[in-house]
């Protein structure tokens, strides 16, 4: 399952893409270090993989008290008759009675395990959150402010069975074909498999598979559409039971590709939800063409009619934790869509402050303006004292 030799025997010497920039913590053998030597963060597993690896969640502020009475949305959406009202959608009784006083955003990296950019994102991110600049050296002075105002609930490997797998480290300029080998695996009777056929077969079966590909776990399931499995796998679990006792706000997770960042939302969402994502995936847009920063055309995987629509993770996510989902494709650095490890960084933190910002004045909530939502607040407690 773990058989490299019918990659290398296809393409070749990898030796180009085993080495990587200091600044580029990608895999948890150097990663995982680093966070242990944060001063302001709680590290900590939240489960174990089917490879019997562990699951990591890293945190970042003040977790808030919710004074909840079910751990259900979709029985506390249903549990009031009265005339329909489209913005109705946040019920105390899962939602809690107060607000908290600042933004929670999630962020989730590595459910495939070559797609990583957001993970080095994500760790750059808590080096910002502590001292202000990133591991290149690189200030980030709203970033770090704008990070500190909230809580941050990060999940860096979601599927550590599959990043353990890639065999690569910096992707920048990497043949997409070798890539897409790597991650979609080769089977023992020398089938390649390939996107997105692959995904008729659910599971991939270990015992007939040369190399698994680093999209799947050791069980060799595709985490991206496993919670609605009857037996889901340990990793849905930890995550689905992590996002409900968080119940942040936004997740924010990331995929990879050639850098087609935030696509149209899911469609299985409310629809201020679905608008809401809308709204912030053009304020991102918007900021990395300010920035300089080439943004790849819209997936055709997210177009009416490739599939389209479907339940995946992201969908989950809503329904499972209340957050809205926030999915990003940054860019892995194939050599048909080059970027550097420099540029690939630059993109993914300001896809984070921008989103932060979106989180700290319009809210993650559709039909809210957290910035508004704060001055009530503070009106509310001057008026007590």
């Amino acid at each position: 399952m773990n058989d490299l030799s019918v990659i290398t025997a296809e393409f070749g010497d990898l030796s180009g893409w085993i080495k990587r920039p200091d600044f580029w913590l990608d895999k948890p053998d150097v990663g995982l270090p680093f966070l242990k030597s944060l001063k302001t963060a709680h590290v900590h597993g939240i489960g174990t993989s089917a490879g019997g690896r562990e699951i990591v969640a890293v945190e970042m502020g003040e977790k808030e008290p919710m004074e909840t009475t079910t751990d259900n949305l979709c029985s506390a959406l249903a549990s009031v008759q009265a005339p329909p009202d489209p913005t109705a959608v946040f019920p105390p009784s899962f939602y809690g009675k107060t607000r908290r006083t600042r933004p929670v955003l999630a962020i989730q990296g590595g459910i495939h395990g070559g797609e990583l950019t957001g993970t080095v994102a994500m760790l750059n991110l808590c080096k910002i959150v502590e001292e202000g600049a990133d591991l290149r050296g690189k200030p980030w002075p709203r970033l770090q402010e704008l990070a500190r105002g909230v809580r941050l609930a990060m999940i860096p490997w979601l599927n550590p069975d599959g990043v353990d797998r890639w065999p690569f480290r910096d992707t920048s300029g990497i043949p997409s074909e070798l890539t897409s080998r790597c991650q979609m695996g080769v089977s023992k009777d020398g089938t390649k498999y390939k996107y997105p056929g692959v995904k008729d077969f659910f599971p991939i079966p270990p015992e007939k598979t040369a190399f698994m590909g680093c999209y799947f776990n050791d069980a060799g399931v595709n985490l991206q559409y496993d919670w609605t499995s009857l037996d889901r796998q340990p990793e849905t679990r930890a995550w689905m039971r992590y996002y409900l006792d968080e119940r942040p706000d936004g997740v924010l997770i990331w995929h990879c590709n050639a850098g087609s960042m935030m696509g149209p939302p899911e469609p299985y969402l409310p629809e201020g939800f679905q608008h809401e994502f809308s709204r912030l995936a053009g304020a991102v847009q918007a900021r990395l063409w300010r920035e300089g920063h080439r943004v790849g055309r819209m997936s055709w995987a997210g177009l009416v009619g490739m599939g389209r629509p479907f339940l995946n993770q992201m969908s989950a996510v809503y329904h499972v934790s209340g957050a809205m989902p926030i999915m990003a494709e940054l860019p892995c650095g194939a050599a048909e869509w080059p970027f550097t490890a420099e540029e690939m960084l630059d993109i993914g933190l300001l896809t984070i402050e921008e989103t932060l910002a979106f989180a700290h004045q319009d809210g993650l909530r559709p039909y809210e303006y957290w910035g508004k939502v704060k001055k009530q607040m503070a009106a509310a407690k001057e008026a007590r004292a």
